[in-house]
């Protein structure tokens, strides 16, 4: 079984585990550095930022379609796969 627990690796490249690890015997393992911090790397994304953005900016009511438009275009789509 698989298993994933945070760890930091010194410069002598002694590892020290920041989470509990529970074994039953010895295990074969694969130690993959990761990206730190005070890297240049761009970060990806913002979950909160979006989910502000969303409710900051929602769609006029003109925007959306009414329960008629959305059943013809599910059933357009279903009619389509054929």
């Amino acid at each position: 079984m698989l298993q994933t627990v945070r760890a930091e690796v010194s410069i002598d490249g002694s590892v020290r585990l920041l989470e509990p690890l529970h074994v039953t015997q010895t295990s074969p393992a694969i130690v993959t550095l990761l990206s730190t911090a005070n890297d240049t790397a761009t970060p990806q994304g913002n979950a909160l930022a979006v989910l502000q953005f969303l409710r900051e900016n929602r769609l006029p009511e003109s925007a959306l379609p009414t329960a008629e438009e959305m059943e013809a275009q599910i059933l357009e789509a279903r009619e389509s796969w054929d």
